[in-house]
């Protein structure tokens, strides 16, 4: 198989590294811990799955996820400080050791991982950028899932989900032009009603920025979509 471009435009991409106000105790193991769980890139192990979250907020679900899933190697991608922070507070704390943190714009992390390595990559209650001026700021974007489709592995899982309804649909056409995912699971519910698709309930705790849109009243989407089997036919159209 041909090996796949690196999106070179992501190498000009540009970012603020999001400082925000931390409690004592984030702060204390950010300065104390943080590079006891840091990597420069998404570095595999034989044998083990690989499991990204791309802007895992305070890190709930990415501790839920590393505590459930001990056989994986889950690489946690995040700008905001005070999360950085509170996450590797609960690594230390819990004696979690499968959890990376890269402090980098996913955008620059996923275009240095080599093709179809990655087993399950989330992102979840990304800011939805309401404004129409600002939806070139959203995170997906078709570049950026057209690059995630080249590391993902086959059959490999892309979990997305928003309490922003308009963002939901953005996904979604934005999904539908990147042929390589396949939609398995579109699963919408109401602020105050649990899941009831046994894929979604396995796969994520509620979230902060979840609990902030179930207050106020927001719907919540979780789309799941699945890598299609890779030929060399199917890379060429995809």
């Amino acid at each position: 198989m041909p090996s796949e471009p690196i999106n070179s435009s992501f190498r000009e991409h540009t970012y603020i590294r999001r400082r925000g106000r931390m409690t004592k105790a984030q702060m204390r193991a950010f300065d104390e811990l943080v590079a006891d769980y840091s990597s420069d890139t998404v570095s595999l192990h034989h044998n083990r799955c690989v499991g990204i979250e791309i802007g895992f907020g305070m890190g709930r679900a990415l501790l839920d996820w590393a505590q459930t899933k001990p056989e994986w190697q889950l690489f946690g991608i995040e700008l905001y400080q005070p999360g950085v922070g509170a996450l590797v507070d609960g690594l230390h704390k819990r004696e979690i050791d499968n959890v990376r943190v890269l402090q980098q714009p996913a955008q620059l992390v996923c275009a240095d991982i080599d093709c179809h390595v990655v087993d399950e990559v989330r992102i979840f209650f990304p800011d939805p950028w309401p404004k129409k001026r600002h939806h070139k700021r959203r995170l997906v974007q078709v570049d950026f899932i057209h690059d995630l489709a080249r590391i993902v592995k086959p059959h490999g899982k892309l979990h997305l989900a928003t309490d922003w309804s308009p963002y939901a649909d953005w996904m979604r056409e934005v999904l539908a032009q990147v042929t390589s995912f396949l939609p398995t699971i579109d699963c919408t519910r109401q602020a105050d009603t649990p899941s009831q698709v046994e894929e979604v309930l396995d796969s994520r705790v509620t979230t902060n920025f979840e609990r902030r849109g179930q207050k106020l009243g927001h719907e919540i989407h979780d789309l799941i979509y699945r890598r299609k089997v890779v030929t060399e036919a199917s890379e060429k159209v995809s």
